[in-house]
């Protein structure tokens, strides 16, 4: 190995061996971000997660907005008959939001993760259908992910409500009940 390509070798060393500390001074100090239609600050993190569970729907990134609005926005404007899940009644989208508020009101901050919602409320699912109270999963998580979503099409109501964050998937749940109520009952 000549004397230039020795040098050319330990730059790149010095340069990959140094990039993740870089990276990880440079993430620390990211701006936020605030979104103008609902004056949240974001940071760049929540940013990634977002785009993160719609890369492989992605053509183009300016696609993000069409597929993944519903984050950026407070409230969320849907026909509740989407709601439904095959031929549920609204009685039985109420219950069901209802059945699945009530187990992740008890899911704390610290414990909001993809995989604790998902283990609870699979769990919930299969029992509810043990005990014939739903005939299938989809009666359960449906109206969750279009509560969450306001669309038919969208990355999994899991993904969703742990990036959403409890706070705002519980309020999401309450708004897509109470407007259930008021356009049919």
């Amino acid at each position: 190995m000549n004397r230039s390509t020795g040098l050319i070798t330990e730059s790149f060393k010095r340069l990959f061996l140094m990039v993740p500390e870089k990276l990880k001074l440079f993430k620390e100090k990211l701006p936020k971000y605030k979104i103008k239609a609902t004056g949240e600050i974001i940071a760049f993190d929540w940013l990634e997660k977002v785009v993160a569970i719609y890369q492989e729907r992605l053509k183009k990134l300016s696609e993000i907005s069409e597929l993944a609005g519903f984050f950026l926005r407070d409230n969320l404007e849907y026909e509740t008959e989407l709601l439904k899940w095959q031929n549920m009644t609204d009685r039985e989208v109420i219950g069901s939001l209802e059945r699945v508020e009530e187990i992740i009101k008890f899911i704390s901050e610290n414990d909001w993760t993809q995989d604790n919602l998902e283990k609870s409320l699979i769990a919930k699912a299969e029992k509810d259908m043990q005990q014939r109270k739903v005939g299938s999963k989809g009666e359960l998580l449906w109206p969750l992910r279009v509560a969450l979503t306001g669309k038919k099409a969208s990355a999994g109501p899991f993904e969703v409500a742990a990036i959403l964050g409890r706070e705002k998937t519980l309020k999401r749940i309450k708004e897509a009940m109470e407007n259930c109520r008021k356009q049919h009952f």
